[in-house]
């Protein structure tokens, strides 16, 4: 094995075990969400730094391979599609750990049941993170596919979430702060929903050579691979 594909196995050594912190701390923010749990909730917060530090490795590294090594084709697009999918990560990372500190500023207020359609939510989320980790590591085209496709169905869930919850507020003017925290919520978990779809399109990207970025779907499906 070259030193080039030696390092290019490293990266994705890196990437799987970051991918393997962000879904478990999506997996938890939601448990936390839904329990108030206040320790989880700490724990969760506390476990984004490895994710910030591992992401500072994948990016150094691909940027000194594709200066030193001079990648070409499938190698090179690895690196860039590697170096987005990263980033990607480390915000849907962050958008968990906004979740924890929702849940500890939840946890001072009166105790109260955390909407279903919030939960749902979470668990669309939850469900899109994992399946477009699964896609990276399977290199699922397929799979990442689905994932793109849902994102509406959450920004969809979050804007009727958003529209029930100032009807609530202002019905029920003594629970503006925990409607505030409910809709903070509700929009760091359709940003979880955003990154997975981010990923999924790196994903169709990484394996196909096709770009899913402003391209408009149409009822026959997306453009064929520019693979030659």
């Amino acid at each position: 094995m070259s030193t080039l594909h030696k390092q290019l196995q490293a990266v994705k050594e890196e990437l799987a075990r970051m991918a393997g912190l962000v879904e478990k701390a999506i997996h938890e923010a939601s448990q936390a969400l839904a329990s108030r749990n206040v320790e989880l909730a700490r724990a969760i917060i506390r476990g984004d730094r490895p994710i910030d530090l591992i992401q500072n490795e994948v990016e150094n590294r691909c940027l000194t391979l594709m200066a030193t090594q001079q990648p070409v084709a499938v190698d090179l697009r690895f690196l860039y599609a590697s170096m987005l999918i990263c980033g990607y990560l480390e915000r849907m990372g962050d958008q968990a750990k906004n979740v924890a500190r929702r849940v500890l500023a939840l946890a001072k207020l009166a105790p109260d049941q955390t909407p279903l359609a919030l939960l749902t939510m979470a668990e669309v989320a939850k469900e899109m993170a994992r399946d477009c980790l699964d896609a990276i590591a399977r290199g699922d085209v397929k799979l990442a596919q689905q994932v793109v496709d849902r994102d509406d169905e959450l920004d969809d869930l979050d804007g009727q979430f958003l529209e029930d919850m100032i009807q609530w507020m202002t019905d029920e003017r003594r629970v503006v702060r925990r409607g505030v925290e409910y809709i903070l919520v509700a929009r760091a978990l359709e940003r979880i929903g955003d990154e997975a779809t981010n990923i999924g399109e790196q994903v169709v990207f990484l394996v196909s050579g096709q770009v899913l970025r402003h391209i408009e779907h149409t009822a026959e499906g997306p453009p064929p691979s520019q693979e030659q």
